[in-house]
């Protein structure tokens, strides 16, 4: 959120299962326009490849957040 109030795009990277608590959070700190990249649980402990498939599937996301504006 720090970066996000000095004007720096960030894409925030959540499971499924933290998504209702964290857009809860941006709403108290007036962030409700934060961009928050959802992907499936769970993620600890999982094979790397596993973990770039997730990824690769919110890419376009990602890059939605970094570039918003320009």
């Amino acid at each position: 959120m720090a970066l996000e109030r000095r004007g720096i795009p960030t894409a925030t990277f959540i499971t499924h299962v933290f998504e209702n608590y964290a857009r809860g959070l941006c709403r108290m700190q007036g962030m409700q326009a934060l961009p928050i990249v959802v992907i499936p649980h769970p993620v600890a402990a999982r094979p790397v490849e596993e973990l770039r498939e997730k990824v690769r599937k919110v890419h376009a996301e990602v890059r939605a957040a970094l570039t918003r504006g320009r």
